[in-house]
């Protein structure tokens, strides 16, 4: 279902009263009532936050697919697997699961389709989504035979996503088992849950508006991040997403915790998200072109980031440094210290992602120039 606005939660924003609830993330706030498919894009935010049901199931889809081995997870630990568990406890069997062997397949020997994930942050609605393919499949690819400019335009971008026709069948048997599975079981599972975590987003809403949204800011200015969405997902987890919009906005797209206590998670993953095209300059400085072949800067890249987020917070919120570490050390599968300072969990974060040194000092001078505003 599509993203509303909430003016209930911007009025509450808006009164003095809230500031004391946000004193720490997580903190227990009076629930607002909402209808539970978003959150809202307040009229003066450059950075609204919200949730969007399209983009989970999209993201679902592909979490249900992927065998998530990365070092940084693409998807929350263990998602795959506690979603299987809740399928079967409701007996659910989609064409998602009928049609599974052959996408994953094609998936394994085309990894470009993986980027096909950043896809649905193109279309702000469920409508415009399913409109958009359906005229992609009706023109078989061909934004000649489009009824509009507008469709000719949607069509010509999910040509350029899955180009060649084995990618647009791989395509049409992923759309039809997203289509059962949001019939058969996702649209009421995501609605029952968005409601189970209002306080959540609440607390998440509360403290990005009064506090971190503006300690982001200066930082999201220098890399060109000035405007965008903060978007709540439930299928993320350390590896967010970034990505343009429809309208040529920043769209960063964050894990939505279960526990009011793990609100920070978002947060944590938003400063890990935005740092990404400082890494990815200072990796791309710091490999030779043996290692950008070989793909070991690539997945330095991956590794730098995750310290990244670590190190811009260092200098912006050093209150989030723990819980960003605590986050990033669980996700990646290892050994989460129960005590410590700063330095110790950074140091267990830099033992767990390992980077040359020489990057690690180039990422934090250039968040240091993009702080200082030169």
């Amino acid at each position: 279902m599509p993203a509303t606005p909430r003016p209930d939660l911007i009025r509450a924003l808006r009164s003095v009263a809230l500031g004391a609830c946000v004193t720490l993330l997580g903190s227990a706030c009076v629930p607002q009532s909402r209808t539970p498919d978003a959150l809202p894009a307040p009229t003066v935010a450059r950075w609204p936050v919200r949730t969007a049901s399209h983009v989970d199931l999209w993201l679902h889809g592909f979490g249900l697919l992927t065998t998530d081995t990365t070092p940084v997870p693409l998807f929350r630990r263990g998602y795959r697997d506690s979603m299987i568990v809740l399928r079967n406890r409701a007996n659910v069997l989609t064409a998602l699961d009928a049609n599974g062997d052959s996408l994953r397949s094609r998936l394994a020997r085309s990894p470009a389709l993986q980027n096909a994930q950043f896809a649905v942050f193109s279309f702000p609605t469920w409508e415009s989504l399913s409109g958009a393919i359906d005229a992609f499949f009706a023109a078989e690819g061909d934004p000649r035979r489009a009824t509009s400019q507008e469709r000719a335009a949607e069509i010509n971008f999910l040509a350029s996503q899955f180009p060649t026709p084995a990618d647009r069948t791989w395509l049409r048997r992923f759309w039809d088992g997203l289509l059962d599975e949001r019939r058969a079981f996702y649209d009421a599972w995501w609605t029952a849950t968005q409601r189970d975590r209002s306080l959540v987003q609440d607390a998440i809403l509360a403290s990005w508006e009064t506090t971190y949204r503006a300690k982001f800011q200066r930082f999201l200015n220098a890399t060109n991040q000035r405007s965008g969405e903060l978007l709540l997902s439930l299928p993320l987890g350390p590896e967010g997403r970034v990505a343009g919009g429809r309208d040529g906005q920043t769209v960063v797209a964050v894990p939505l915790p279960g526990r009011q206590q793990d609100a920070r998670e978002a947060l944590a993953v938003f400063a890990h998200e935005v740092t990404g095209s400082t890494v990815a300059s200072a990796v791309d400085d710091h490999t030779t072109p043996a290692q950008k072949r070989d793909g070991s800067a690539a997945r330095l890249v991956g590794l730098a980031q995750a310290r990244a987020g670590a190190l811009l917070l260092e200098a912006i919120a050093p209150e989030l440094v723990v819980p960003y570490a605590r986050y990033y050390l669980a996700q990646g599968g290892h050994r989460v210290p129960t005590s410590g300072t700063d330095a110790a969990w950074l140091d267990a974060l830099a033992r767990a992602y390992p980077v040359p040194t020489a990057i690690t000092d180039a990422i934090r001078r250039q968040i240091e120039i993009a702080l200082a505003g030169i």
